[in-house]
């Protein structure tokens, strides 16, 4: 008989949980509420909505937060804001897009799933520590709406945001720089190499990645390894019941 593992659910709910947001993080949904705003691109509130939460803050901060995107790129998004629109008030604008997506899109699921979902969610990110990373905090820190589907929307999220600052750590402690990190990510392309970070705004000429990809998948396990005891603190039954809840619902959404 084969025994499942905290290790095992992490990875299973690993890419779940990262498909989770394309509904609304980035795309049509996305630019229309940029240009609603007075942003130039979708792209710019991707990076002032995820980041505002830290508040009205220098962009090295918010770059800081961030980390695998340049600095330069975050600075020409922290300064492409409107008059009168602020880096905070544009991360609660990007959290109802996040929750009106939610109350839209999981409406159609049984409601006492998704409470579940959230419950279960909440309870995996409230335990973990919030120096594990600002941006994670931030958004954990974000006023929870009423609505269940918002709630699990957002709950979804708050756990990207903690498998993301889990792998900053990662990253550093494997002795990689965030350009290297995004050179030598395992992803496929265009997830990866040169495009990529061309992408997040990093400019070349780049370094061979060869050399740096051992210590990439090292701060792949490393990060699942952060956080497995996060993840097992619901107990195994728990988070089998959150896994399947994950899997499923995600894979009934077409995005």
């Amino acid at each position: 008989m084969t025994t499942t593992t905290v290790a095992d659910q992490v990875e299973r709910v690993l890419k779940p949980i990262q498909q989770f947001v394309r509904g609304w993080m980035t795309g049509p949904l996305t630019d229309q509420l940029a240009a609603d705003l007075g942003l130039q691109s979708g792209s710019d509130l991707w990076i002032v909505g995820r980041a505002g939460v830290l508040g009205d803050c220098d962009a090295d901060v918010a770059a800081a937060g961030l980390a695998f995107l340049a600095p330069d790129r975050v600075r020409a998004a922290w300064e492409s804001l409107p008059a009168g629109l602020t880096p905070r008030r544009a991360a609660d604008a990007y959290t109802d897009l996040c929750c009106a997506w939610g109350s839209t899109e999981l409406a159609r699921f049984d409601p006492s799933r998704m409470t579940r979902l959230d419950e279960l969610g909440r309870s995996i990110a409230n335990s973990a520590d919030g120096s594990l990373g600002t941006i994670f905090a931030g958004w954990r820190a974000q006023p929870q709406p009423g609505d269940v589907n918002a709630r699990v929307a957002l709950t979804m999220h708050v756990l990207r945001e903690l498998r993301g600052g889990a792998h900053i750590v990662a990253i550093l402690a494997c002795g990689l720089s965030p350009l290297d990190a995004v050179l030598a990510s395992p992803a496929p392309l265009p997830r990866s190499g040169p495009v990529w970070a061309e992408h997040l705004g990093w400019s070349g000429p780049f370094g061979d990645a060869d050399v740096s990809r051992d210590a990439r998948m090292e701060a792949e396990r490393l990060t699942s390894k952060i956080l497995e005891p996060i993840y097992g603190s619901i107990g195994d039954a728990a988070l089998a019941e959150f896994a399947e809840l994950v899997e499923t619902t995600r894979n009934a959404i077409d995005m």
